[in-house]
């Protein structure tokens, strides 16, 4: 294993900065079958379930998550884009040809 790591003759402890920085951005590349289960058990949670998650993480809490588990960025822009495009898509359903929505009536003039 020391062959791999490019430390022939040297001992764990003498690792180089390098050597850490290395490792430490390794460890922080997010992992694509860690993603994948992360997405999948949060397909299987519940509306409350998610409301409960997205009320509890504050940005705070979400930047330590970030840290601990990198693979979120990615499943967070790919929901955020996922959630634009349904908005988008909720918004053309709920506006009549002249750009005004469908339900305000004559109220969707003002």
């Amino acid at each position: 294993m020391a062959e791999e790591m490019g430390m022939m003759g040297q001992s764990p402890m003498e690792m180089t900065d390098e050597m850490k920085q290395q490792a430490t951005q390794s460890l922080m590349t997010p992992d694509e079958n860690i993603q994948a289960v992360l997405m999948s058990r949060l397909t299987q949670m519940s509306p409350e379930d998610l409301q409960a998650l997205d009320s509890a993480v504050s940005p705070t809490v979400e930047a330590a998550l970030l840290k601990l588990l990198p693979e979120l960025g990615e499943l967070i822009n790919a929901l955020s884009m996922q959630g634009e495009g349904m908005e988008q898509g909720m918004q053309e359903e709920m506006v009549d040809e002249s750009g005004m929505p469908k339900d305000m009536g004559a109220l969707g003039n003002m």
